[in-house]
């Protein structure tokens, strides 16, 4: 099983719930997404993700999560298990491992976390680690980003990937991405997104660059909860295998449940 490439839209977003409210202040935390993608070379897939949160003594949090990658293409099933935690003055923080089953190809990939958050008025910055290893590659992934409000309804926010990977033998790949977002408040409890990527895609079999523009919806009915929908158009036409468009349905559900509810 090759290492996962970026998967900017679905990172950017997730890392968005997750760093809200540093991690639910004291409540359980359920965040659910699933994305669904149609390639214009007949593919398809289906990304999904259901992570648990539990509030922990001394501002910890423990994390567990279950997710799959399910394509005509691949078909990979994982779990998750990490600590969160609340650091001195406005940072928080995350650490955790992954452990997934590729079907088809029989074999394992682990993957390692951690990041760190400063969020603080109108500011967000965050740094992510993240290291990735399989029976026939290993690689990182450095991940900074930064958010800022400019006025109370209007937010931007960028994230950038940078990617190594090394494939036995001798095959070494860096790869890079670019996420840009704006949100702006149509109303006091949804906001509009717009925004795009650009990536590159160094693999032992297949060399391009990609782009892509997206755009979203989030509803925050209450305090406790957050709907999140994002369409997503990608042109991967430069391609030396298999030259293709892609259309990403996202959907995000993220609830706030106290203490014994």
């Amino acid at each position: 099983m090759k290492p996962r490439t970026i998967a900017i839209a679905t990172l950017a977003v997730l890392f968005a719930a997750k760093a809200t409210a540093a991690y639910g202040q004291g409540r359980f935390r359920n965040i659910s997404s699933v994305e669904f993608d149609y390639y214009s070379d007949e593919r398809y897939g289906l990304v999904w993700e259901d992570v648990f949160i539990s509030p922990l003594p001394s501002g910890f949090y423990l994390l567990t999560a279950a997710e799959g990658t399910n394509t005509s293409f691949s078909d990979a099933t994982g779990a998750r298990l990490g600590l969160a935690f609340d650091l001195p003055g406005d940072f928080y923080g995350e650490g955790s491992y992954t452990l997934e089953y590729d079907w088809g190809e029989e074999s394992l990939l682990h993957t390692a976390l951690l990041s760190a958050t400063y969020e603080s008025g109108s500011a967000m910055a965050g740094l992510s680690l993240t290291g990735e290893f399989t029976d026939s590659s290993a690689g990182g992934i450095v991940s900074p980003s930064l958010r800022y409000a400019l006025m109370p309804r209007l937010a931007i926010g960028t994230t950038v990937f940078m990617a190594f990977h090394h494939y036995v033998p001798d095959g070494n790949y860096f790869n890079f991405a670019m996420l840009g977002t704006g949100e702006y408040a149509l109303a006091p409890k949804i906001w509009a997104s717009l925004g795009g990527t650009f990536s590159t895609v160094y693999e032992p079999e297949n060399q391009f660059e990609k782009w892509s523009v997206l755009g979203g919806i989030t509803v925050r009915p209450t305090a406790a909860v957050s709907v999140k929908s994002q369409v997503e158009y990608t042109n991967a036409m430069r391609a030396e295998v298999n030259p293709h468009e892609i259309v990403s349905m996202l959907l995000v559900l993220d609830i706030k449940l106290r203490r014994g509810e």
